[in-house]
Protein backbone atom coordinates (compact mmCIF):
# COMPACT_ATOMS: atom_id res chain seq x y z
CA UNK A 1 0.00 0.00 0.00
CA UNK A 2 1.35 3.43 -0.93
CA UNK A 3 1.76 6.24 1.58
CA UNK A 4 -1.00 8.19 -0.19
CA UNK A 5 -3.34 5.21 0.10
CA UNK A 6 -2.58 4.97 3.82
CA UNK A 7 -3.48 8.64 4.30
CA UNK A 8 -6.64 8.17 2.22
CA UNK A 9 -7.70 5.45 4.64
CA UNK A 10 -6.85 7.58 7.67
CA UNK A 11 -8.76 10.65 6.47
CA UNK A 12 -12.14 9.99 8.18
CA UNK A 13 -10.61 9.95 11.67
CA UNK A 14 -7.53 12.10 11.08
CA UNK A 15 -8.79 15.37 12.53
CA UNK A 16 -10.17 13.72 15.66
CA UNK A 17 -6.88 11.90 16.25
CA UNK A 18 -4.71 14.98 15.71
CA UNK A 19 -6.87 17.06 18.05
CA UNK A 20 -6.83 14.35 20.74
CA UNK A 21 -3.03 14.15 20.64
CA UNK A 22 -2.65 17.90 21.12
CA UNK A 23 -1.16 18.87 17.76
CA UNK A 24 -3.66 21.65 16.96
CA UNK A 25 -2.96 23.50 20.21
CA UNK A 26 0.78 22.95 19.73
CA UNK A 27 0.56 24.41 16.23
CA UNK A 28 -1.32 27.47 17.50
CA UNK A 29 1.43 28.07 20.06
CA UNK A 30 4.04 27.74 17.30
CA UNK A 31 2.29 30.40 15.19
CA UNK A 32 1.47 32.75 18.07
CA UNK A 33 2.63 36.32 17.24
CA UNK A 34 4.52 34.89 14.28
CA UNK A 35 2.18 35.04 11.28
CA UNK A 36 1.53 37.40 8.39
CA UNK A 37 -2.01 38.77 8.24
CA UNK A 38 -2.28 39.27 4.49
CA UNK A 39 -1.14 37.83 1.20
CA UNK A 40 -1.29 34.37 -0.35
CA UNK A 41 -0.40 31.36 1.80
CA UNK A 42 0.31 27.80 0.66
CA UNK A 43 -0.15 24.80 2.97
CA UNK A 44 1.80 21.88 1.50
CA UNK A 45 0.55 18.44 2.50
CA UNK A 46 -2.40 20.05 4.25
CA UNK A 47 -4.13 16.79 5.15
CA UNK A 48 -7.43 17.78 6.75
CA UNK A 49 -6.24 21.38 7.19
CA UNK A 50 -5.26 21.33 10.88
CA UNK A 51 -2.00 23.25 10.41
CA UNK A 52 -3.67 25.87 8.17
CA UNK A 53 -6.56 26.19 10.61
CA UNK A 54 -4.11 26.80 13.45
CA UNK A 55 -2.44 29.47 11.30
CA UNK A 56 -5.77 31.30 10.90
CA UNK A 57 -6.60 30.92 14.60
CA UNK A 58 -3.28 32.66 15.34
CA UNK A 59 -4.16 35.60 13.07
CA UNK A 60 -2.63 34.45 9.79
CA UNK A 61 -3.91 35.35 6.34
CA UNK A 62 -6.99 33.43 5.18
CA UNK A 63 -5.90 33.71 1.52
CA UNK A 64 -5.12 30.00 1.54
CA UNK A 65 -4.18 27.38 -1.01
CA UNK A 66 -4.39 23.84 0.36
CA UNK A 67 -2.25 21.27 -1.46
CA UNK A 68 -2.31 17.52 -0.91
CA UNK A 69 -2.11 14.39 -3.08
CA UNK A 70 -4.95 12.75 -1.11
CA UNK A 71 -8.46 13.47 -2.36
CA UNK A 72 -10.00 12.10 0.85
CA UNK A 73 -7.92 14.40 3.03
CA UNK A 74 -8.77 17.41 0.87
CA UNK A 75 -12.50 16.66 1.07
CA UNK A 76 -12.25 16.78 4.86
CA UNK A 77 -10.24 20.02 4.73
CA UNK A 78 -12.68 21.70 2.33
CA UNK A 79 -15.68 20.77 4.50
CA UNK A 80 -13.94 22.06 7.63
CA UNK A 81 -13.13 25.46 6.15
CA UNK A 82 -16.51 25.85 4.47
CA UNK A 83 -18.16 25.34 7.86
CA UNK A 84 -16.09 28.31 9.02
CA UNK A 85 -17.20 30.39 6.03
CA UNK A 86 -13.80 30.12 4.34
CA UNK A 87 -13.25 28.94 0.79
CA UNK A 88 -9.56 28.20 0.15
CA UNK A 89 -8.17 27.12 -3.18
CA UNK A 90 -7.82 23.33 -3.09
CA UNK A 91 -5.24 21.53 -5.24
CA UNK A 92 -4.87 17.76 -5.44
CA UNK A 93 -1.30 17.51 -6.65
CA UNK A 94 2.31 17.46 -5.53
CA UNK A 95 4.53 20.46 -4.86
CA UNK A 96 6.36 19.76 -8.13
CA UNK A 97 3.11 20.16 -10.07
CA UNK A 98 2.53 23.79 -9.03
CA UNK A 99 2.84 26.37 -11.79
CA UNK A 100 6.24 28.08 -11.88
CA UNK A 101 4.78 31.61 -11.89
CA UNK A 102 2.93 31.23 -8.57
CA UNK A 103 4.57 32.49 -5.36
CA UNK A 104 3.47 33.01 -1.78
CA UNK A 105 4.01 35.31 1.19
CA UNK A 106 4.08 32.27 3.46
CA UNK A 107 4.36 28.52 3.02
CA UNK A 108 3.24 26.08 5.70
CA UNK A 109 4.29 22.42 5.86
CA UNK A 110 3.69 20.21 8.89
CA UNK A 111 5.13 16.70 8.85
CA UNK A 112 5.57 16.74 5.08
CA UNK A 113 9.32 17.18 4.70
CA UNK A 114 10.04 13.72 6.11
CA UNK A 115 7.95 12.04 3.39
CA UNK A 116 9.78 13.68 0.47
CA UNK A 117 12.41 11.60 -1.31
CA UNK A 118 15.00 14.34 -1.86
CA UNK A 119 15.15 16.73 1.08
CA UNK A 120 17.50 19.25 -0.58
CA UNK A 121 15.43 19.37 -3.78
CA UNK A 122 12.21 19.74 -1.80
CA UNK A 123 13.61 22.64 0.25
CA UNK A 124 14.76 24.28 -2.96
CA UNK A 125 11.25 24.01 -4.42
CA UNK A 126 9.75 25.54 -1.30
CA UNK A 127 12.27 28.38 -1.39
CA UNK A 128 11.49 29.13 -5.05
CA UNK A 129 7.77 29.36 -4.28
CA UNK A 130 8.39 31.99 -1.58
CA UNK A 131 8.33 35.67 -2.41
CA UNK A 132 11.32 37.72 -1.19
CA UNK A 133 10.73 38.44 2.47
CA UNK A 134 8.32 35.52 2.67
CA UNK A 135 8.51 32.90 5.39
CA UNK A 136 8.49 29.12 5.49
CA UNK A 137 6.91 27.51 8.56
CA UNK A 138 7.95 23.88 8.96
CA UNK A 139 7.19 21.19 11.48
CA UNK A 140 9.47 18.18 11.00
CA UNK A 141 9.81 14.87 12.83
CA UNK A 142 12.82 14.74 15.15
CA UNK A 143 14.71 11.78 16.61
CA UNK A 144 12.67 10.11 19.37
CA UNK A 145 11.54 6.53 19.93
CA UNK A 146 7.89 7.59 19.43
CA UNK A 147 8.66 8.17 15.77
CA UNK A 148 9.44 4.47 15.33
CA UNK A 149 5.79 3.76 16.16
CA UNK A 150 4.68 6.21 13.46
CA UNK A 151 7.25 4.81 11.03
CA UNK A 152 5.65 1.36 11.27
CA UNK A 153 2.58 2.78 9.56
CA UNK A 154 3.77 5.66 7.39
CA UNK A 155 7.48 4.93 6.74
CA UNK A 156 8.59 8.52 7.28
CA UNK A 157 12.02 9.86 8.24
CA UNK A 158 13.22 12.22 10.96
CA UNK A 159 15.89 14.90 11.05
CA UNK A 160 18.21 16.51 13.54
CA UNK A 161 17.54 20.27 13.81
CA UNK A 162 21.04 21.03 12.56
CA UNK A 163 20.35 19.06 9.39
CA UNK A 164 17.10 20.90 8.65
CA UNK A 165 18.76 24.28 9.19
CA UNK A 166 21.69 23.29 6.97
CA UNK A 167 19.35 22.17 4.16
CA UNK A 168 17.42 25.45 4.41
CA UNK A 169 20.62 27.50 4.32
CA UNK A 170 21.76 25.72 1.17
CA UNK A 171 18.39 26.58 -0.38
CA UNK A 172 19.07 30.27 0.27
CA UNK A 173 16.83 30.67 3.31
CA UNK A 174 17.70 32.49 6.52
CA UNK A 175 16.88 30.92 9.88
CA UNK A 176 14.44 32.91 12.02
CA UNK A 177 13.47 30.50 14.79
CA UNK A 178 13.68 26.90 15.97
CA UNK A 179 10.67 26.07 18.10
CA UNK A 180 10.44 23.45 20.86
CA UNK A 181 6.96 22.09 21.50
CA UNK A 182 6.47 21.96 25.24
CA UNK A 183 3.92 19.22 25.98
CA UNK A 184 2.40 15.92 24.93
CA UNK A 185 3.19 13.95 21.77
CA UNK A 186 4.26 17.06 19.80
CA UNK A 187 7.09 17.64 22.29
CA UNK A 188 8.41 14.15 21.57
CA UNK A 189 7.84 13.81 17.83
CA UNK A 190 8.18 17.29 16.37
CA UNK A 191 10.39 20.34 15.91
CA UNK A 192 9.20 23.68 14.53
CA UNK A 193 11.20 25.96 12.23
CA UNK A 194 10.72 29.38 10.68
CA UNK A 195 12.87 30.36 7.70
CA UNK A 196 12.81 33.54 5.62
CA UNK A 197 13.70 34.23 2.00
CA UNK A 198 16.01 37.28 2.00
CA UNK A 199 15.11 40.37 0.03
CA UNK A 200 17.35 40.81 -3.04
Amino acid sequence: MTVIAKYEGAAPTWTRTVLRLGYASAYRAFFKANTCACGPVLDVGTGTGIFADSWIEAGGSADLTLLDPSAAMLRQARRHFERRGLFPTVLQCSLEDLADDISYNAILAAHVFEHLDEAHLAMGLLARKLRPGGRLYLVVSKPHWCNWLIWLRFRHRWFQPEAVCDIARHAGLRGVAVHDFDAGPPSRTSQGYVFEKPEP
